[in-house]
């Protein structure tokens, strides 16, 4: 059941991805695959043959991409499907961006080839209507902070992750009013056009942030159901996710179709083109901008300068991160493997794997029962539960809160109850249990 979770939660992100890319084809701004041209240039048909190419490899890279994830998710085995799916991760952040970046250089030839590189001009646009527009105000946030903590009054054992919501909500209020940069959307001299497209972009961006600060706090809420109920809590999460994605890529695709059309007739005499700026049309590289955050040049989305100092950090972590997930499986592997180990000496019984030591005082036991089998609705509440190792604190309508340590697969398990705490654990040598079990029974 895990590898068909662990596949089915991200094989949409391939088609999300060239869905996106491939809707850039379609001129905002004068833009299309991050090439600004002028309008005459946008029904030429080299033009439209570079774009039609672009859209048709998108496509089949985003088929071949699914294919592998659906072929890997039946086929491989199952002590190699987190290490292929990390690396199936890797390539699929990258691997959309390749017909892009290639149509966006050959779009760039033909532009130069042309001669429809703009010359630089001087223009100013008169943007004071925008800047006396108020922002939200921060009391709008404070709600679903307070919503996310609720559940930390009635289940202490996930406090930290109850004050993790909420921290999320606060930093999404920093989010909303400091990661936006009020640069003019200028596209030509219409000053009009400049606040119109400015203001909905402000307005798109503020609602996306206040709605995922109530996200989060359904999060929390969810989280907490989850410790009663935990296949009602999973359809709850699940609901809530379709509805913020549904939502976010709603709102971002109205921006753009909004841009799309407020700038349908623009081009036709000077425009802006900063094109030098956008490697492949993706990274933004300007030294002679100050700021490490801009606004992407469609959407409601920003981006980093990585001409900055800050932005060669920030640029270097997520190439290390991306380049790290192939190893996640072969850690994740490593650690579902460590020795489990559990022994009786004169006072206590202690469990320990790794790091992890369980220890129990004989007199301290009440009662001690020999499990063939886990409980069907044994959960885990903080703690790992990989395919090999369980591993923290779990919970189950027989046991109740317990804390866990052992394989899943290689039973039978020991369930000890004291006055004050449970505890779960198990070895993977045939026998060992079941000895002592034996031992403290005498």
């Amino acid at each position: 059941m895990m590898k068909y979770v662990l596949w089915l939660s991200t094989i949409w992100i391939t088609p999300l991805m060239s869905w996106m890319l491939i809707n850039e084809a379609k001129f905002k701004k004068n833009i299309a695959v991050g090439v600004t041209l002028p309008g005459e240039a946008h029904e030429d048909p080299e033009v439209v043959q570079i774009i039609q190419t672009f859209i048709r490899n998108s496509w089949i890279v985003c088929a071949a991409v699914t294919v592998i994830a659906l072929l890997a998710m039946f086929t491989i085995p199952a002590s190699l499907q987190m290490t292929l799916w990390a690396v199936w991760l890797m390539f699929v952040i990258i691997v959309p961006y390749i017909p892009y970046v290639r149509a966006n250089g050959k779009l760039k030839e033909l532009k130069t080839k042309r001669g429809w590189v703009q010359k630089k001009q001087t223009v100013t646009v008169d943007t004071s209507a925008v800047s006396s527009e108020k922002w939200l105000s921060p009391l709008l946030f404070v709600p679903p902070v307070i919503i996310a903590l609720v559940p930390m009054f009635f289940d202490r054992d996930m406090a930290v992750m109850y004050v993790t919501m909420a921290s999320c909500c606060v930093l999404f209020f920093f989010s909303y009013r400091y990661l936006y940069r009020n640069k003019a959307e200028m596209v030509d001299r219409n000053s009009e056009l400049t606040k119109a497209l400015t203001q909905i972009r402000r307005y798109t961006w503020g609602k996306m942030w206040i709605v995922s600060s109530y996200i989060m706090a359904l999060y929390s809420i969810a989280m907490w159901i989850s410790t009663k109920h935990f296949m009602a809590a999973m359809g709850l999460t699940l609901l809530i996710t379709v509805l913020l994605c549904v939502f976010a890529f709603r709102l971002e695709f109205r921006l753009r179709g909004l841009q799309e059309r407020l700038t349908k007739n623009s081009g036709t005499d000077w425009y802006v083109d900063d094109d030098d700026h956008w490697l492949g049309g993706i990274i933004y590289w300007n030294p002679d901008d100050d700021r490490l955050i801009i606004n992407q040049r469609v959407g409601m989305n920003s981006t980093f300068n990585l001409a900055k100092p800050a932005g060669k950090v920030l640029a270097a972590f997520l190439v290390l991160t991306l380049m790290g997930l192939p190893f996640l499986g072969t850690y994740l592997d490593y650690a579902g493997r460590k020795e489990i180990t559990v022994t009786l000496n004169d006072q206590t019984v202690t469990a320990q794997a790794g790091r992890t030591n369980y220890s129990v005082t004989l007199s301290d036991i009440e009662n001690v029962e020999l499990l063939e089998q886990l409980p069907d609705d044994l959960q885990r509440r903080v703690g790992t539960g990989l395919e090999t190792l369980y591993e923290g604190r779990f919970r189950s309508t027989y046991t109740g809160d317990v804390t866990v340590l052992l394989d899943p697969g290689k039973g039978p398990f020991l369930l000890i109850r004291t006055e004050e705490k449970t505890y779960l654990f198990g070895v993977r040598e045939q026998g060992e249990i079941q000895k002592l079990y034996e031992q403290i029974r005498k």
